[in-house]
């Protein structure tokens, strides 16, 4: 009994670590949404559609050439029939994807057999490009995350150091001296470095400042990351540290210019 009990304990934790080890690919909700995302379906494995981090609850599920694939979910899912959109049948979260024998159906089929799945939310809907594949795979699992998780493209610069500006001294002239350098002498000029000016100093610290801005507009939910103000103002910074003023950054960027300053206040308290 013993001997039994320890083969099934092996198996288990054998078959834990196998699961557990599988590949996942996490995408974002605004990237599910905005682009058609390739999924692979590899034969003998097959792939889950994870939208448990979102807090979503699945309503329908499509798939336009359904002869290579099937599905099942975690949950009951609303009759195609049904007139009511807040049908309390939707309760799946996860949604799992494999690959099944050709059927001959009456369908256009493309020329690598991939389709296209529609999942149906209650908040939104997704849709991904699948493609049978066989081999290892690359992954077995989707996750789709909430955009609120992604991890922000900045952080919060160190506090750079308080600029001093020298004024120059003024010097009576003097009279002119005649410098006279040897043949066998070479005379190196050294140009100034664009980085160390004044201008470029100020340049950075308003870009650190915008950066840092965002950032904090990002946390309070005054800017939604991956939209165009979003967008813009990172361009704007990106300008602003390549040498450009902020006048010409606004107009290049086509930020607001209110909210470019907004930002740039908050980025310097």
């Amino acid at each position: 009994m013993l001997n039994k009990l320890a083969i099934v304990t092996t198996l288990l934790i054998t078959t834990t670590s196998s699961v557990s080890a599988m590949p996942i690919r996490t995408v974002y909700e605004n990237d599910a949404n905005s682009n058609a995302i390739e999924l692979k379906v590899w034969k003998g494995y097959g792939l889950t559609i994870n939208l448990i981090p979102t807090g979503e609850t699945i309503k329908q599920v499509w798939i336009g050439d359904p002869s290579r694939f099937a599905f099942t979910s975690n949950g009951g899912l609303c009759q195609k029939q049904s007139n009511d959109s807040d049908c309390t049948g939707g309760k799946a979260t996860v949604i799992f994807l494999r690959q099944i024998n050709p059927i001959n159906f009456p369908v256009t089929s493309s020329s690598n057999g991939s389709t296209q799945i529609t999942v149906l939310t209650n908040e939104k809907q997704y849709q991904f490009k699948i493609v049978p594949a066989t081999g290892n795979p690359a992954y077995t699992s989707l996750v789709v995350k909430s955009e609120s998780d992604r991890p922000l493209p900045i952080t919060r610069p160190r506090s750079p150091q308080p600029l001093t500006v020298q004024k120059p001294q003024v010097q009576q002239p003097s009279p002119p001296q005649t410098i006279t350098v040897p043949p066998s002498q070479s005379v190196a000029v050294l140009r100034p470095n664009p980085g160390t000016t004044l201008n470029g100093a100020i340049q950075r610290n308003d870009a650190n400042a915008l950066a840092f801005g965002l950032a904090e507009a990002g946390r309070k939910g005054q800017v939604k990351p991956g939209s165009t103000t979003w967008n813009k103002v990172q361009d704007a910074i990106k300008l602003l540290r390549r040498g450009k003023t902020k006048e010409e950054a606004i107009s290049l960027s086509q930020v607001d210019k209110n909210t470019f300053n907004q930002l740039l206040e908050w980025g310097r308290l």
